[in-house]
């Protein structure tokens, strides 16, 4: 197989010919020339979204240039490979013009999942939902403890902890600490709560970064949600009325009580109700 001009314009001078394997070479040990229909992305790969602008100014900077960096790639099948690293690359490379793509085979004694998850990070872009569901799989798969992990991904053992942690965060918080909206002290002091908690006052300020940490911990350690008394009369008036109730109330006795309805006939049901 013939060296595309297009796999980048210092790779032959860089690796010279003899370091350029062909995909039907069982003994090949070298730079892998893959046709790039047989290259497939792996589904349990960390990062599931792309920013589609980036992989578009990467393309325009292979077609310029040739793709320089080989991907890594493990043996899927017979013909076919599975990407370990470089899939941003890969996802730019199918708009161009290549044919075939750079790729070097993962030794055996590497772990596929923890190579991924390296790259990953290093590109600082990942969403920490996907950085912390990657550490999660890493544990189950190899069972490993935090601190071996945080050996491996050269992060600090609180980090790796923390961000597990966060994985029992409501998807509507969780959707807000990937997005940037909150800190990781707010997600923390979130953990175990869910958007209806909270008044509509209090949603739209930490929606909109105007609450501190240092709140939320306060309005945490004064919840009254594990009053028994309160869960016990949240039942009592959930069981009366039909519909789930939530009962909130401050030192001073002040509070609300609210009534979850599903759609717009419940919602009219509860307001006959009241009515009469």
């Amino acid at each position: 197989m013939a060296v595309n001009k297009k796999l980048g314009k210092g790779l032959s001078s860089l690796l010279g010919n003899k370091d350029i394997a062909k995909i039907d070479n069982p003994e090949n040990k070298g730079l892998l020339l893959i046709p790039i229909e047989k290259i497939f992305r792996d589904e349990t790969q960390p990062r599931k979204e792309f920013n589609k602008e980036k992989i578009d100014e990467l393309a325009q900077s292979i077609k310029k240039n040739g793709l320089i960096q080989p991907l890594v790639v493990i043996k899927k099948d017979l013909d076919n490979y599975l990407l370990v690293a470089g899939e941003r690359r890969w996802r730019a490379a199918q708009s161009t013009e290549i044919k075939v793509l750079p790729a070097l085979l993962l030794p055996d004694d590497l772990d596929k999942d923890e190579i991924s998850l390296i790259e990953n990070i290093q590109r600082e872009d990942l969403k920490v939902s996907e950085e912390a569901k990657a550490y999660q799989r890493l544990i189950e798969k190899n069972n490993y403890t935090h601190e071996t992990l945080s050996n491996i991904v050269g992060k600090s053992r609180s980090h790796v902890s923390n961000l597990l942690r966060i994985l029992d965060l409501n998807e509507f918080f969780l959707d807000l600490l990937n997005k940037g909206k909150i800190s990781m002290g707010h997600a923390r002091a979130l953990i175990g709560k869910t958007p209806r908690d909270f008044d509509d006052y209090t949603l739209n300020k930490i929606i909109n970064g105007k609450t501190s940490v240092r709140d939320l911990e306060r309005k945490k350690s004064n919840s009254t949600i594990d009053d028994p008394n309160l869960i016990h009369e949240e039942k009592s008036l959930s069981e009366t009325i039909g519909f789930k109730t939530k009962i909130t109330y401050n030192k001073k006795g002040k509070g609300n009580i609210k009534i979850f309805y599903e759609n717009l006939e419940q919602y009219n049901f509860i307001v006959n109700k009241l009515k009469n």
